[in-house]
């Protein structure tokens, strides 16, 4: 750009001037204007690529999930968005419908994979109880959703062992509250839960070097029961009962 020739005093300098600040003037306009088209440039390209068939959601790859079927939640997605432009498609809503969709999956992070693809990774939810039954052990996480039926009971899992009729569901309810509220090392050191009723539950514990069979009683103060039981087995004892923790009985 050819810089403006300085004001010249004398007897033409109002002129000179005057000419100086339409000549400012005209340089201001050129680069609204030239950025007004910039701006409206990127609109239309945003508004081709919203509407767009050439961006339309064709594919969802699903990965890290072990008890939520890849194939099912690819379906799923592509029967609510597929051919969808991607600009329209929203992560944070698909993420809330496949959570609702598949409750096994605790997160569910979605991204864009492409100009045409989602990829999407499950997380699932982690089991804190096994419940024997005659089809196998049902799995259960610390909010009590039920993560279906596996032939074996995955290692180092807390089993609901055999008390007689099928427990209800405040019994479950109940172990699986005590669970909740155990650190994973302290949940790892109780093999086989029994309950006949929901404050009646008992425990093999298990410490890699000591056994001991405890009961526990209702579903509170569990860490503290649990830490008390293994200090106890630590000693040598091998019945326990911490139904009140701060009085335990042992053989």
């Amino acid at each position: 750009m050819v810089p403006l020739p300085p004001a010249r005093a004398g007897e033409n300098s109002t002129a000179d001037l005057t000419g100086v600040i339409r000549a400012r003037r005209r340089q201001l306009w050129r680069r609204r204007l030239i950025a007004i088209g910039l701006v409206l440039g990127v609109l239309a390209v945003a508004a081709i690529a919203w509407f767009s068939p050439l961006l339309a959601l064709q594919k969802v790859n699903v990965k890290g999930s072990e008890l939520v079927d890849h194939d099912s939640v690819s379906s799923f997605v592509l029967d609510g968005e597929g051919g969808t432009p991607l600009p329209q498609v929203r992560p944070g809503t698909v993420e809330k419908s496949v959570l609702k969709k598949f409750p096994k999956a605790q997160e569910a992070a979605v991204r864009y994979a492409g100009p045409r693809s989602l990829q999407i990774t499950i997380t699932d939810r982690t089991p804190v109880l096994a419940i024997e039954g005659s089809s196998g052990y049902r799995l259960y996480d610390a909010a009590a959703v039920d993560l279906g039926v596996v032939d074996k009971a995955p290692k180092k899992l807390t089993v609901l062992g055999d008390s007689g009729d099928e427990p209800d569901k405040s019994t479950v309810s109940a172990v699986i509250r005590f669970l909740g509220h155990l650190r994973p090392e302290l949940r790892g050191q109780l093999t086989t839960i029994e309950a006949k009723d929901a404050n009646s539950l008992q425990a093999e514990l298990d410490t890699g070097d000591d056994h001991a069979t405890v009961v526990l009683g209702d579903s509170s103060n569990a860490s503290l029961k649990v830490r008390t039981a293994a200090q106890l087995a630590a000693e040598g004892r091998t019945e326990i009962d911490v139904s009140v923790p701060s009085v335990p009985v042992t053989n």
